[in-house]
């Protein structure tokens, strides 16, 4: 049976996943909810923030037990937030056994070893240091949460992801406002798909410590301008109290982008991406 707000969940989405097979020019991408994206290129699959933990606070249920999620050959986690980086969820993955690799920012490696999950099985992500995974190569970039921010060695605490497959280039931010330079240093990257967050930020969220992000026109005019092929917003579905409504992305996409391309996805979909 399918989940309360999934397109598709459970078993379903797991062999969905596991099955799917894709011709070398095409790039298979699912959305988990909240910043939370599979993609699949060749038959390696790649996990950026998984949200899996039970929480009152969710709209809708996770897609399945992280225990099941042993499936996933790469786990990215953006920054140590619980909505991101899912501590019970990942020590749930590692203790189930998986052979899952994790890359998490340098200063957040200590958090996944308190977890148990062995030093072999981290990389640790520094911006600018980019890395091989197979056939992917994997760009970390700073992201502005709603600062950058650091630990003693210098190492930025916030990370987005660019990851390059012969198939698509797609960029994850993470958490992130747009920080002075962000389209200069993202330009002539190549990016196709840029997945960014939309939930922006107001007083009232600032007043309980809620840390901003994008919204969707700042999310469309950093599309445009890095001259991304694809926009897919995130992180305005899962938390009633921090979310967004995604038809304001469509309404000024339609306004001020006209032809550019965006989709939204819902929980459980699965997008095929032909270059």
């Amino acid at each position: 049976m399918t989940k309360q707000g999934w397109y598709k969940s459970g078993e379903d989405l797991i062999t969905q996943m596991k099955t799917l097979q894709l011709p070398e020019n095409q790039l298979a991408v699912w959305y988990l909810g909240q910043a939370g994206i599979v993609l699949k290129y060749g038959d390696k699959l790649y996990c950026i923030d998984p949200y899996l933990r039970e929480s009152k606070a969710r709209s809708f249920e996770p897609p399945f037990d992280a225990s099941e999620a042993v499936f996933f050959d790469y786990i990215f986690c953006t920054h140590n937030h619980t909505d991101h980086l899912d501590e019970v969820a990942l020590k749930a993955i590692n203790e189930a056994g998986a052979d899952t690799k994790y890359i998490v920012p340098a200063p957040h490696v200590h958090v996944l070893q308190d977890l148990g999950i062995a030093a072999e099985q981290i990389i640790a992500a520094k911006a600018g240091e980019k890395f091989t995974l197979g056939d992917i190569s994997v760009e970390p970039v700073p992201a502005a949460h709603e600062e950058f921010s650091y630990d003693a060695e210098g190492n930025h605490e916030h990370l987005g992801f660019i990851i390059r497959t012969p198939a698509g280039t797609v960029y994850h931010s993470g958490d992130t406002i747009e920080w002075e330079t962000m389209t200069e240093d993202l330009s002539g990257k190549g990016i196709d798909i840029m997945c960014l967050p939309i939930n922006g930020s107001d007083w009232k969220r600032k007043k309980h410590n809620i840390i901003g992000n994008l919204d969707a026109r700042e999310a469309a005019d950093i599309a445009d301008t890095c001259g991304a092929d694809l926009l897919i917003p995130l992180h305005f579905d899962l938390f009633r109290h921090n979310g967004e409504n995604p038809a304001h992305l469509t309404d000024y996409m339609y306004h001020d982008h006209p032809g550019h391309k965006y989709h939204i996805m819902v929980p459980g979909e699965l997008f095929i991406y032909l270059k």
